[in-house]
């Protein structure tokens, strides 16, 4: 029997293929407020994607800059993130000859906050940080207009977190930023 702290509130299937191509499958039926872990997801999976990234390769790589292009666009459910952020890349339903996947889970973390956990080693470098904007884009569509406009909010608040008081390295930070993010767009 699942406890609280383990349940799984959301689970995600991120496959990436040849030129930039990205699906991705989320199970949210743990949650009870779907749409609202959907846009906790978002920022959680961008918090532990930049910890990855630093503990493994020591650069976020254009991350941060990608999701500020984003945080200066007005988002509908069919916005193409890899263009916002002048990336190559798409996200698609289904890659039939995959690179790279990884299984995540978003859980409840102590009394009010989530973790994303699973295992995203086989996602490496820029497959990896690009992998971020396709769950982005994949949460788009499951997000009412009003959640939507919190998400460029939400993306500039991390990445000012993390340009003034958090470290990407920091195993805290993976935790605390999304949290901060998420309350302060809650009240835009």
């Amino acid at each position: 029997m699942a406890t609280q702290e383990s349940r799984p509130l959301l689970e995600a299937h991120i496959v990436a293929g040849s030129a930039g191509a990205f699906a991705v499958d989320i199970d949210d039926a743990g949650a009870a407020l779907r749409e609202e872990e959907a846009f906790r997801f978002v920022l959680h999976y961008y918090a532990r994607v930049l910890f990855e990234l630093v503990r493994t390769q020591r650069s976020v790589r254009q991350l941060p800059q990608w999701m500020s292009h984003i945080a200066q666009s007005a988002l509908d459910r069919d916005a193409d993130l890899f263009a916002i952020a002048r990336v190559e890349g798409s996200l698609v339903r289904h890659i039939t000859a995959p690179i790279a996947e990884a299984f995540v889970t978003m859980r409840v973390s102590g009394v009010r906050n989530r973790e994303v956990i699973g295992n995203l080693t086989a996602l490496r470098g820029s497959t990896l940080a690009r992998s971020t904007l396709a769950v982005c884009q994949a949460v788009l569509p499951r997000l009412s207009p009003p959640m939507r406009d919190s998400v460029p909010a939400a993306l500039a608040n991390m990445n000012a977190s993390y340009e003034m008081t958090h470290r990407y390295a920091d195993p805290n930070s993976q935790h605390e930023v999304p949290v901060l993010a998420y309350f302060a767009a809650s009240f835009v």
